[in-house]
C-alpha cells in the first residue's frame, strides 16, 4: 500500500480525473471517512515493511487485468511502482469471462484490479467464500451491528469503523473513485450530478423551454 502513488495511477489510468480513496467506500457518501492518510505513497516505509516481513529482497507475483483501461492501464503503472521496491510483477492480461471464472470464482490469482461499483456493498468483506478470502471477526460484527440499526448517526459511526478496519488491514490496496462525466443540454432537468448507482435514472428527467 506504501509503495502506491494512487495520484500517478489516477493521471495514467484515468485522464487525471477520479478522488483518491484510503478504504472501501464512496466519496458521495454521508459516512464517507478520508483515510488515504493511513498509508501515504512513501517507498522507504514500503521497504521497511517488506524487510519486516522477511522480504527484504522482494518477491515475484501475479496480477490478472479484465479487459477495461482503469485496470490494463493502473496495472502498468502499479508494476513499475512495486519495482521500486523489489516487487517483480508479471502482467496476466484476462477477458471478463476468465476473471469471473479464475479470480472471482476460483479465487486462482495473486493480484488484481478491478472498480467494485455497488452501492453501500462493503458488508462483502464478511462474506463466507468471498474472493477477497478476507476475515476478520471484528469487522463482521460492525457489518451484524449495522444490519440492525436503523439509527442515522449511529449507522455512520458504524460505517466510519468498518472503513477504518479496513484501511488498517488492507486485504486491498484502495486507488480512487471512478469519475462519472456526462454533458447535457442546459435545458435538461432532473439529471444526477452524481451517480450513486452505475445507472442513468431517467423518471425524473425533463425537457424545459
Amino acid at each position: 500500500a506504501s509503495a502506491i502513488d494512487r495520484n500517478a495511477i489516477i493521471a495514467a489510468a484515468s485522464n487525471g480525473l477520479g478522488k483518491p480513496i484510503g478504504s472501501h467506500f464512496s466519496p458521495g457518501d454521508a459516512g464517507y471517512v478520508d483515510l488515504t492518510g493511513v498509508y501515504p505513497h512513501d517507498i522507504a516505509k514500503a521497504k521497511a515493511y517488506l524487510k519486516e516481513a522477511g522480504l527484504e529482497n522482494g518477491f515475484s507475483a501475479t496480477i490478472k487485468l479484465p479487459p477495461v483501461p482503469y485496470a490494463r492501464d493502473g496495472g502498468q503503472v502499479i508494476q513499475s511502482q512495486l519495482k521500486e521496491i523489489g516487487v517483480d510483477l508479471q502482467i496476466i492480461p484476462v477477458e471478463w469471462a476468465e476473471w469471473l471464472s479464475q479470480v472471482f470464482t476460483n479465487k486462482d490469482y495473486d493480484l488484481t484490479i478491478v472498480s467494485h461499483v455497488e452501492p453501500n456493498d462493503i458488508d462483502i468483506y464478511s462474506r463466507p467464500g468471498y474472493y477477497f478470502q478476507y476475515d476478520n471477526p471484528k469487522f463482521n460484527d460492525v457489518i451484524k451491528a449495522l444490519g440492525t440499526t436503523v439509527d442515522k448517526d449511529k449507522r455512520l459511526e458504524l460505517l466510519g469503523e468498518a472503513q477504518k478496519i479496513l484501511a488498517h488491514d488492507v486485504p486491498a490496496v484502495y486507488l480512487f473513485e471512478l469519475p462519472k462525466i456526462g454533458v447535457w443540454d442546459a435545458k435538461l432537468q432532473g439529471m444526477w450530478t452524481n451517480w450513486p448507482i452505475e445507472a442513468d435514472d431517467l423518471t425524473q428527467v425533463k425537457w424545459t423551454d
